[in-house]
């Protein structure tokens, strides 16, 4: 499935779903946002959210530091 992924296309190949994609590019969902055609998606809502082709999703991972 083509989606788009912070600007980058990108190939999926996982089930379509978002826990899949997250998996698959190694995201540490802890600390991590989510948002899919312009719309956040909680975290607690990713296991019922399904991908579907040409999705632009815009993906941010926190990091800590000092």
């Amino acid at each position: 499935m083509k989606l788009t992924v912070n600007g980058d296309v990108h190939e999926h190949q996982g089930d379509g779903s978002v826990e899949a994609l997250l998996g698959e590019l190694g995201a540490n969902k802890a600390h991590t946002a989510l948002m899919i055609n312009g719309d956040v998606i909680p975290s607690e809502s990713w296991a019922d959210t399904s991908l579907n082709e040409n999705d632009v999703i815009e993906m941010l991972v926190f990091v800590g530091g000092g």
